[in-house]
């Protein structure tokens, strides 16, 4: 890390591309060391005149400046409730799933093309399972593969759909939020199960989604795909809005839930299928 601290953040600001925005954990990782996050904020705070300062946002997509609200909307970013929707084009969508058996965990991550929903590309890691099953604490036990995986990806993707919950959780912050913040990537929790809220009921069958409220705060949706009896249950991760959340998923389903955890989910289970195939074989 340049021991010159302003220089060194006004070089990282400068790299900052327009009509984005980096975290402060981004900028300090890219000064050497994520540990360094908290330090820039209050730095950017206490210098709000900084070239490009209004650019840095907290993890959860507040920006850090209070005044940069106004000129962020002037370049085109778009906030919902305060916080930066910071997707920017999306044309690869990743999804990730984690398969146990025994005392071993399957991740695969999986990306696909928005476009046409073509697979692009499939990751697996197999690795010992060194955190128990607590319910509520599925991150601990799940992150260490969902991050192998997705790091074997050639090409980040611009949008990571989690096989568990975001913000639709107990603590307000499941697995989804997370791996959003430890990758540093826009992600969307997608659950088949509800762990907390209350389904707020709808008119309409199918074809809309109903919203997921905790303590009379939406923090999710439950949406019934075609051909598929029971709701998922979609809710925000990391840095992306519940709208544009719902839309991706919606957009990328289409056998009952969405395409890139759906390809995930089947490549984890043949894997799985196979290993115990082979092991009745060898007996």
């Amino acid at each position: 890390m340049d021991s010159n601290f302003a220089k060194a953040v006004s070089q990282c600001l400068a790299e900052i591309p327009r009509r984005r925005v980096a975290t402060c954990g981004a900028v300090a990782r890219a000064l050497g060391d994520v540990r360094a996050a908290r330090a820039v904020a209050t730095w950017l705070v206490d210098h709000p005149d900084t070239p490009e300062g209004h650019r840095v946002v907290r993890a959860d997509g507040r920006p850090v400046l209070a005044q940069a609200r106004r000129r962020l909307e002037r370049e085109g970013l778009h906030l919902a409730r305060g916080r930066v929707d910071d997707s920017g084009p999306i044309e690869i969508i990743g999804g990730v799933d984690v398969g146990y058996q025994g005392d071993e965990m399957y991740a695969v991550a999986v990306s696909i093309a928005l476009g046409n929903l073509d697979t692009i590309e499939i990751a697996l890691v197999r690795r010992r399972v060194d955190f128990p099953y607590i319910p509520t604490y599925l991150a601990y036990r799940e992150f260490p593969g969902i991050e192998a995986a997705v790091r074997r990806l050639s090409r980040r993707p611009d949008v990571l759909m989690i096989d568990g919950h975001g913000r639709l959780h107990p603590a307000l912050f499941g697995i989804a939020c997370y791996a959003g913040i430890r990758l540093d990537l826009p992600t969307i929790g997608v659950a088949k199960h509800p762990l907390a809220g209350r389904v707020q009921p709808t008119s309409e069958k199918h074809a809309a989604a109903h919203s997921v409220r905790i303590d009379g705060v939406t923090r999710g949706y439950a949406w019934t795909p075609p051909n598929r009896s029971r709701a998922i249950y979609v809710s925000v991760g990391h840095r992306i809005s519940l709208p544009r959340a719902l839309d991706l998923v919606r957009k990328t389903t289409q056998h009952r839930y969405p395409e890139a955890l759906r390809i995930a989910d089947r490549v984890s289970r043949e894997i799985k299928g196979n290993e115990k195939r082979e092991k009745g074989a060898a007996r």
